[in-house]
């Protein structure tokens, strides 16, 4: 195993790793902000940017670092805001890499594409830094208009133990246990996983909501990363314990059509309970300026995504709604 990732202790620096240079001559470059405590202790490494379209945490984690004092730190606390800088240049969710279509997404291709641009950020990101921590929150808010409020973890790996006392520090009341190998394969959890660093993703906030619920969902996440620092010992800050539930998706509503997704709920309803038949929302034709589709609750359950109204694609994001595991205890 390679030594953990350190810096300078009782400083904050600014590590870059080059990956290739593009035709026009720019650099392809990995960033990571690195705060080497004082004292030993865990390398815990803030991952965003995966999908260049999701930058609602780039806030969180400035505020994150803002907070952080390195003589007051035990341990190494890694930041990378853009894991994945090729697919920022153009805010998509998946890297413009013509000639690699299979692999441009780079959560589906960390861990079987060394050859594509993105193949190759993510093999730069793995080596350099997943490989190099001992604990690992990945942020996933979600593109510009839609919102969560879950925090996901392995279930079933040989690391499950450790990613859900992660998942529960970090305090939200709705964790959703996966099997991480089948649902995310070649993804950051499942480099994290071979690497044996325990890891969780943060589905927690969105863009397009106005400042004060995008404040508040700051606030939430700023305090998981902290709560789950003083879990791990890195500050003494007390934990604690908030009750927690966990769920399963039980229904996945997205668009069948393009057009303007106008919702009937508020963002104020995000993880509040829904009933069967309650409506959620209707997609308008922006050309024939009539109703393509309607969202009604299939079942009673919680409102683990929610949108505003905004232009959406067949098949982006719409409504998540969740129910209690039935397993779980």
């Amino acid at each position: 195993m390679p030594s953990p990732l350190r810096g300078t202790p009782g400083r904050r620096e600014l590590l870059r790793w080059p990956v290739l240079t593009d035709l026009d001559g720019s650099e392809v470059v990995l960033h990571a902000h690195v705060v080497t405590g004082v004292e030993d202790g865990p390398t815990l490494t803030l991952l965003s940017g995966v999908h260049g379209n999701e930058w609602f945490s780039h806030g969180v984690l400035r505020a994150v670092l803002e907070g952080v004092d390195p003589a007051r730190l035990r341990g190494t606390l890694v930041v990378v805001p853009a894991a994945n800088p090729y697919a920022l240049r153009t805010a998509s969710r998946y890297s413009v890499d013509i000639q690699q279509v299979g692999f441009v997404n780079m959560n589906k291709a960390i861990l079987r594409d060394t050859a594509s641009i993105t193949g190759r950020t993510g093999h730069v990101l793995v080596e350099q830094v997943v490989r190099r921590s001992t604990h690992l929150l990945d942020f996933h808010p979600g593109p510009w208009g839609s919102t969560w409020g879950v925090v996901l973890y392995d279930a079933t790996g040989p690391l499950s133990a450790g990613c859900r006392e992660l998942a529960v520090a970090f305090g939200m009341p709705y964790i959703q246990g996966e099997d991480a190998a089948s649902a995310y394969p070649n993804s950051v959890f499942d480099a994290a996983s071979a690497a044996g660093v325990p890891a969780i993703g943060i589905e927690v906030g969105g863009l397009g909501f106005g400042a004060r619920h995008e404040e508040e969902w700051l606030a939430r996440n700023v305090e998981g990363v902290r709560r789950v620092m003083g879990h791990l010992g890195m500050i003494d800050e007390p934990v604690e314990p908030r009750p927690v539930t966990e769920v399963e998706v039980a229904w996945d509503l997205r668009p069948g059509h393009g057009g303007m997704l106008v919702p009937e709920i508020t963002a104020e309803r995000l993880l509040t309970p829904t009933t069967e038949g309650e409506p959620l929302g209707r997609l308008l034709s922006p050309v024939e300026l009539t109703v393509i589709e309607e969202y009604r609750s299939p079942g009673d359950g919680i409102l683990l995504s929610v949108p505003r109204a905004h232009l959406v694609h067949p098949h982006n994001f719409g409504f998540v709604i969740g129910r209690p595991r039935k397993e779980a205890s």
